[in-house]
């Protein structure tokens, strides 16, 4: 597969000159996870941030350096962190004793997160920065370990305003199965949510459940803004010409994630619709065990129906999204999903058609809201129906939309952006 070569930074450099303009406020983006750490984290707290600098902020920014050999780091998005953002300081964990401890154990550098180590190093950065120069600090998690610091420096500086962004839910994420990370997380959530000012989640569902045990008063400092996609960041030329029906899914397969009901799936859509076989082209691009390659389903589908290729960064994936027939959105089979995964709103931000393999909800509501194809990983029927709509709208009516443009707009970073900075403004 020869990957699409990386968006042209002449669309950024254009953004640039808008930030280099006389800036309309200074905020504080305060997040451990920032290029180059590859982390899903990590496009999910930039896009976002620099939407806000492409509107006319400042963006200071307070992360953490590539410390540990545990995290992989991709600089894809370097060169357009460098031109958006004004000042980056990276932290690296304490020297002295304590520091070596905690970096050593499994036990102290790991509970809640690996970034926990860099708790005194951001704590003491923090209290020497003039932070009255910020309309406000935003934080985003997780990592949730990043929280903890921000109530010790609303404690010794209650005028400064904290803005706390939450990807995923914290205490009671069903997810989350480390007794010793479940007591921590029950003991530092009530700190944040009480010394917050203003708290944000891309989900009503992950909002609700931090909400649950917190009295009814704390919901009007609160609201739900999806994650969002940045159109620069994608290429700037005509979508490539695929020789047959590219179905695309990016990402790792693993556990309860698998594509074995999409295999189920094909194998009975190509056994009515005769036509398609050899038409349909599936790309698995990341970590996919070899078990969930040789199913008796993966197998029945006509050779080379189905290929893999390694991970990609971040901005190759954007153009692999970009360039695909049909982008495939594949969750585990839970009772409900909790998360809106950023990489979501990177396949709506590909304007590229989708059908997600969801179960009940934050994903396939927004699916719903987007008008696109979509069925639950155990109704195998339905996914083959979701997959045959998707692909004779490609075949057939190319040139017609695909989805509700007004509802995938409110996804676009612009947008959400201006979201944020009302909410900014609100907490002067």
């Amino acid at each position: 597969m020869a990957l699409s070569a990386p968006c042209s930074l002449s669309a950024i450099d254009g953004q640039s000159e808008m930030i280099s303009m006389q800036p309309k406020g200074k905020v504080l983006l305060f997040s451990y996870a920032f290029p180059p750490m590859q982390v899903q984290m990590t496009p999910a707290v930039f896009k976002p941030m620099a939407a806000i600098a492409h509107l006319g902020y400042q963006v200071d920014v307070v992360c953490a350096d590539s410390f540990s050999p545990h995290l992989p780091l991709d600089n894809s998005l370097l060169p357009y962190a460098e031109q958006t953002f004004s000042d980056i300081y990276r932290l690296n964990p304490p020297k002295g004793l304590v520091g070596f401890l905690k970096g050593r154990s499994n036990v102290l550098s790991r509970v809640p997160d690996l970034m926990a180590v860099l708790h005194k190093s951001a704590y003491q950065h923090l209290m020497d920065l003039d932070l009255s120069q910020y309309e406000a600090v935003m934080t985003w998690s997780p990592f949730h370990s990043i929280n903890p610091v921000m109530v010790r420096v609303k404690k010794a500086r209650g005028n400064v305003k904290w803005i706390a962004q939450f990807s995923d839910p914290w205490a009671g994420n069903p997810l989350e199965t480390n007794i010793i990370k479940k007591a921590w997380n029950n003991w530092r959530e009530p700190q944040t949510v009480n010394a917050a000012d203003f708290i944000v989640h891309c989900s009503r569902y992950s909002l609700d459940l931090m909400l649950r045990n917190h009295p009814e008063g704390i919901r009007s400092k609160t609201d739900v803004l999806p994650h969002v996609f940045n159109e620069v960041l994608y290429p700037q030329r005509p979508k490539f010409k695929n020789n047959r029906v590219v179905l695309r899914y990016l990402g790792v397969l693993f556990g309860r994630r698998s594509p074995e009901p999409l295999f189920q799936a094909l194998k009975k859509l190509l056994d009515r619709r005769k036509d398609l076989s050899g038409a349909l082209q599936v790309e698995l691009v990341g970590s996919v065990p070899a078990e969930m390659l040789n199913t008796l389903a993966a197998l029945s589908l006509p050779k080379g129906t189905v290929t893999t290729f390694p991970s990609v960064s971040y901005i190759q994936s954007l153009a692999l999204m970009y360039d695909a027939d049909v982008l495939l959105l594949i969750e585990a089979d839970v009772r409900q999903n909790l998360f809106l995964p950023s990489k979501l709103s990177d396949y709506i931000g590909a304007n590229t058609p989708i059908v997600g393999l969801v179960p009940p909800g934050a994903s396939e509501d927004a699916l719903k809201g987007l008008g696109s194809w979509y069925a639950k990983p155990t109704d195998i029927e339905g996914i083959a129906r979701a997959v045959e709509n998707a692909v004779d709208h490609v075949m057939k009516r190319p040139s017609s939309p695909w989805c509700n443009e007004e509802y995938r707009q409110t996804m676009n970073g612009k947008q959400v952006g201006s979201r944020y900075i009302e909410i900014i403004k609100g907490l002067a």
